[in-house]
């Protein structure tokens, strides 16, 4: 299956160098992958400390992928 990949603010930097400067990446993964097995090959690790949004929905790092979806992943922001 195909799913994209949007990384996000200072995340772009993880995505090959070819993909960095859109943010965009389409992987291909095996059926009933998930949100954390995809990040594990950008080098992301501590998933629980991103924000990661499956078609525009808050995910955990175990929900499995489908075919078509896209993922994007930002830092947590902060403000005040």
């Amino acid at each position: 299956m195909q799913v994209e990949l949007r990384l996000l603010a200072s995340m772009r930097r993880r995505l090959p160098e070819k993909d960095s400067a859109g943010g965009v990446s389409v992987f291909d993964l095996s059926d009933g992958a998930t949100c954390r097995e995809l990040l594990e090959k950008v080098n992301i690790g501590g998933c629980s400390t991103l924000v990661v949004l499956v078609n525009g929905r808050y995910a955990a790092p175990e929900r499995e992928l489908l075919n078509g979806d896209v993922v994007s992943v930002f830092p947590p922001i902060a403000g005040g």
